[in-house]
């Protein structure tokens, strides 16, 4: 992928249809900020201001579930300051693992507004005494709720800990930290990582450039470069012969349950930004073969939920949640699986199955210029990185630019033998 492709707004043939461009403009009077960006769309009778931390549940200290308490503070002081009542709306902004993301949308001539409430997500929280407090129980109820309704984010994050061998960072304790959250903590998160350099702006929607240009300027002129916090989550690499295997049993599961996760370190290159056509392409290949394998083909398996994790520094996480019917033993499942993932470019990726793994990526490219919600996805997605946000457009020529040898070799070296952690989740009678 060339290195200016951020800056292209061509329109791209899409397999009998069009990608509409959208030219992504670099601001250059951005105060402080690691970047910012405006995305003007005309199709869209609306204004998204995104704000993008690039912090997130990864660089929680402990206890974890810090940075989601830092969000719903942060969120609420900056409608506080600028609408003058916390709550006034929904929450807008969600914590991912790497970064965490600030949403404010209206009409066009709510842009000021918009932009006003961003800034203001970059101030120490403020709000009124007490109403801190209740935020602590709303975030204990929120991940109580996403667990229980999810065992497999719990299975998840012992094959995590276990293939990392740490409690913070990748892997963490979100239940058993719970009690811990604290305001103290939260708000020193915001005073570490809420520092305009690790901050990413993007304005997009029906908007004039040279005026959200100057509306940019005033808004964020102000603040100044700093020093970004450390990622030391970044760091984390299993050792390459770790082949951890961990049996648990627990009355949660609803079927006796298989989790596995696997490390892959592009150590040959220091930035994932010119691998993200192939990464795209190869695991949509892979993740197909995956499913037919533990779906299709072999009926013991109820079915298999598949992550992939791409972080900035090129490594790779695979992540599978495999359920099992009953009578299909753990052990078995097992043996099946590593088998599985041994064979799975036995057969050689053949030049159609990457022809439909590109076609598939450009039409969801392409009805995202239809939806203003994936339409976001795809701006705040690579940004989240520290990269230059993508575009619908811009990522239809990625991916078609990406050639099938790049598309091979990326597969090769996910498939290759290397860190693997695995839980053989029994489920208690």
């Amino acid at each position: 992928m060339r290195a200016a492709w951020v800056f292209l707004s061509l329109a791209f043939l899409l397999f009998g249809g069009k990608v509409q461009a959208q030219s992504i403009i670099p601001l250059e009077e951005k105060g402080g900020l690691h970047a910012a960006y405006v995305v003007p769309v005309e199709d869209f009778d609306r204004v998204d201001v995104q704000l993008i931390v690039l912090s997130g549940a990864y660089d929680d200290p402990e206890p974890s579930g810090t940075a989601h308490l830092t969000e719903h503070l942060a969120a609420l002081s900056s409608d506080a300051a600028v609408l003058r009542k916390p709550r006034v709306r929904d929450l807008n902004a969600t914590t991912y693992d790497v970064s965490t993301v600030y949403t404010n949308s209206g009409v066009p001539s709510d842009i000021e507004t918009l932009l006003r409430l961003s800034r203001a997500i970059l101030d120490t929280p403020s709000l009124p005494e007490g109403f801190a407090e209740s935020e602590i129980d709303i975030v204990q109820r929120e991940t109580l709720f996403r667990e229980r309704r999810s065992p497999r984010r719990w299975l998840k994050r012992i094959a995590l800990q276990n293939l990392y061998g740490t409690l913070r960072g990748r892997a963490n304790n979100a239940i058993e930290d719970l009690p811990g959250l604290n305001l103290e903590k939260a708000y020193q998160f915001h005073k570490e990582h809420y520092v305009p350099s690790n901050a990413t702006l993007i304005v997009s929607g029906k908007i004039d450039p040279d005026k959200a240009a100057k509306l940019v300027a005033r808004f964020f002129g102000d603040t100044k470069s700093s020093s970004v916090p450390r990622k030391p989550w970044l760091d984390e690499k299993p050792a390459r012969s770790l082949r951890s295997v961990e049996r648990v049993e627990s009355n949660r599961l609803a079927l006796d349950t298989v989790q596995f996760a696997k490390f892959v370190d592009f150590e040959e290159k220091l930035t994932s930004i010119d691998m993200q056509g192939a990464f795209f392409i190869a695991t949509e290949i892979l993740t197909s073969r995956l499913h037919n394998a533990l779906y299709f083909e072999d009926q013991r398996f109820l079915g298999a939920k598949m992550g992939w994790s791409f972080t900035k520094n090129a490594d790779l996480e695979l992540t599978l949640d495999v359920q099992l019917m009953p009578g299909f033993s753990l052990d078995a499942a097992h043996t099946r699986l590593k088998k599985v993932l041994a064979d799975l470019l036995i057969e050689p990726i053949s030049n159609n199955e990457i022809n439909q793994a590109r076609q598939k990526q450009m039409v969801s490219a392409q009805d995202a210029t239809r939806r203003s919600s994936e339409f976001l996805w795809f701006l705040q997605n690579v940004a989240a990185d520290g990269f230059p946000p993508v575009s619908p457009s811009v990522f239809s020529d990625m991916i078609r630019d990406t050639s099938d040898q790049e598309v091979i070799e990326f597969a090769a070296t996910v498939v290759k033998p290397s860190a693997t952690s695995v839980i053989l989740a029994k489920k208690a009678d």
